[in-house]
């Protein structure tokens, strides 16, 4: 599974980069792009970004204060894209009405992030193996077809 992490201020950062070496244990490929595109004026998408968001299957929103212009964009791609799931990560202090209609969520406490931050893997490695199953039986059901058409070529 890939994930997108956009991110705002240097603590989004923070739990964004804990996201992605707790994620990479359960073999997940996670992206969260350079600081350095986190301008406070209104950015398009950097090529490498669009590419890391459309390559995405989930994309983690962390919010813990106003949303930077370029996390902005890449919420806003997301939610233009079909099939793309958003989930946003917000700070206790983010009004539930930016945050609510979402069918995943999730709510950090500063004091203590890495409880809500385990949860947040557990989902995405439900996820995952959720994926894998429905492959799993995908390329099953492929290799039964293909025995049904070689066994049918062979009589």
């Amino acid at each position: 599974m890939k994930v997108f992490i956009s991110y705002s201020t240097a603590l989004d950062q923070i739990i964004a980069l804990r996201l992605q070496t707790m994620a990479a244990v359960y073999g997940m490929t996670v992206y969260v792009p350079p600081a350095t595109t986190r301008s406070a004026i209104a950015p398009m998408l950097i090529p490498e970004v669009q590419k890391q968001l459309n390559d995405s299957d989930v994309v983690l929103a962390v919010i813990t204060h106003q949303p930077a212009p370029s996390a902005l964009s890449e919420m806003n791609w997301t939610l233009a894209s079909q099939g793309k799931l958003l989930i946003p990560i917000v700070g206790a202090g983010v009004p539930p009405q930016y945050y609510a209609h979402f069918p995943r969520y999730f709510v950090v406490n500063p004091e203590d992030p890495s409880q809500v931050e385990q949860e947040i893997v557990k989902f995405l490695a439900e996820r995952q193996q959720a994926k894998a199953g429905r492959f799993g039986l995908l390329a099953l059901a492929t290799l039964a077809v293909a025995l049904l058409l070689f066994n049918s070529d062979s009589q």
